[in-house]
């Protein structure tokens, strides 16, 4: 609910002339009437040449709350990723980066009745990537990944995921089995491409070719059959 959007850019040189507008486009659930909400629209992209650079920010702000009287949300998962090209040419360094920055994450209502204090969730973050041509010095770090290339030419894929256990931040809160029923959710997507000489070809792409947030919400029939399973289990230990 309340999905917002809010973005900004630099470019230099030469001057900023436009702001971007959309990085995200309009959200979708998927499948219809799912728990995973897709951006299916984006235009999140950065591309700097020769002496170049760009820097966008992509703001987007949530409500997440259930849509059962009886779902309960254990977790969250945000994941990210997309596609890069470095090219530095001998005594040049182009560099691309892209950064997931989670700003808040708060729970703010249990069992229908909003909390004077929310509880807030930090993440869990897991940075993966590939090289797929050439070669190419990369750095991750929290929620981070970096490249750049000096005197080489490479181009592969990234992902970051950022999970949330909710559960956990319940028993932490002293609220463990309460049932959230709101949650708002504040971040920052920023994709960064810099090179060097205006004399010589250097080039820095990346860009974010998926974007995903999913709840993990079992149905109740799913814990009816758990409960279930687990009662015979204990049957069984008690016979023996």
């Amino acid at each position: 609910m309340n999905v917002n959007e809010a973005d900004s850019q630099l470019v230099g040189p030469p001057p900023v002339t436009t702001s971007p507008a959309q990085l995200y486009g309009l959200p979708a659930l998927s499948p219809t009437g799912g728990d995973n909400l897709a951006f299916p629209n984006l235009s999140f992209t950065s591309l700097a040449a020769s002496g170049q650079f760009e820097f966008l920010d992509g703001k987007l702000a949530m409500d997440i709350a259930p849509t059962t009287s009886s779902a309960f949300i254990h977790s969250l998962n945000i994941d990210e990723g997309g596609a890069w090209r470095v090219l530095g040419p001998a005594g040049n360094t182009a560099s691309s980066e892209a950064t997931l920055l989670v700003n808040d994450l708060r729970i703010t209502s249990l069992n229908g009745t909003p909390l004077a204090t929310p509880i807030i969730v930090t993440p869990s973050f897991n940075v993966t990537y590939n090289v797929q041509v050439g070669s190419a010095n990369v750095t991750t770090g929290v929620g981070d990944f970096t490249v750049s290339a000096i005197a080489s030419n490479a181009a592969g894929t990234w992902d970051i995921d950022a999970y949330f256990n909710l559960d956990a931040a319940l028993a932490a809160a002293g609220e463990t089995g309460a049932r959230i029923t709101d949650m708002s959710l504040a971040l920052d997507n920023q994709l960064l491409t810099q090179t060097t000489s205006e004399a010589t070809l250097t080039l820095a792409e990346i860009d974010k070719k998926h974007f995903d947030i999913s709840e993990n919400v079992p149905e109740p029939a799913t814990i009816s059959l758990l409960a279930f399973g687990s009662l015979l289990m204990l049957r069984r230990s008690a016979r023996r």
